[in-house]
């Protein structure tokens, strides 16, 4: 929980940026730090947040940016700091997941694929290992993890129809991905991933759907069914590990 607290913090932060705080009530948190370590403006924007602890008890906060990726040591409270920034291409949403020592970083803008960064050389460094672009893939909303596999959710329509879902196996070689099996029935905004099984949200239209993924290469569909209204609310996978 210590972990996450930090990360629920930080992210509020670097959300806010620029807003005043003293108007805002506590909750009973308190505020750690003010970081915008690389403002453009005063629109600026960050999106993602995700978690990477070392091997040796270090924590790291992993933070979408507009133009690229920025990692954040929060390992001590009183001294949060940015110990590395990947540029990528401009884009107000970008999302990474962690498996082993990789970070997996999607965003919006074209052509962006999937980056891959090595996390093993923090504190000192990240180590950019490669841009994965899967034949004619070119940008994804979000991404979700699972034991080696990537779940990419939607990405271009004309890698995945209608934008569903496209899995990349990490097992073999987590620097070389490997596309297994897509889902192209409808959009996927998010999804979670439980067990082999794929909690999707199908966020134009109001549905969920449950896919069945022990086959990588073949996803079926269990069931979709209207958890909202269309016009009056969308669904959306909200997470934490």
């Amino acid at each position: 929980m210590k972990k996450i607290t930090k990360l629920i913090l930080l992210v509020t932060l670097l959300f806010s940026a620029g807003k005043a705080y003293s108007q805002l009530a506590d909750y009973n948190t308190h505020l750690l730090k003010h970081l915008n370590p690389r403002p453009t403006n005063n629109q600026y924007k960050y999106s993602a947040c995700w978690g990477y602890t070392a091997p040796n008890g270090r924590e790291y906060a992993i933070i979408g940016c507009q133009p690229g990726t920025s990692f954040i040591d929060i390992t001590d409270s009183s001294n949060i700091h940015e110990v590395g920034f990947l540029a990528g291409s401009l884009s107000e949403w970008r999302e990474m997941k962690v498996y082993s020592h990789y970070a997996y970083i999607v965003s919006e803008a074209s052509n962006s694929g999937v980056q891959i960064v090595d996390l093993q050389y923090l504190p000192d460094s990240i180590h950019y290992v490669k841009k994965f672009v899967a034949a004619g893939h070119s940008s994804t909303h979000s991404i979700s993890q699972s034991g080696p596999y990537l779940y990419l959710n939607g990405p271009n329509s004309s890698f995945v129809g209608s934008g569903g879902i496209a899995i990349l196996d990490l097992s073999a070689d987590p620097e070389t991905p490997v596309l297994k099996g897509k889902w192209t029935s409808q959009y996927v905004h998010d999804c979670r991933v439980l067990n082999d099984t794929i909690w999707a949200s199908n966020i134009y239209t109001g549905k969920t759907s449950i896919i069945d993924a022990r086959n990588k290469s073949t996803l079926t569909t269990i069931r979709t069914w209207n958890s909202y209204p269309q016009s009056t609310i969308s669904t959306q996978q909200r997470h934490y590990d």
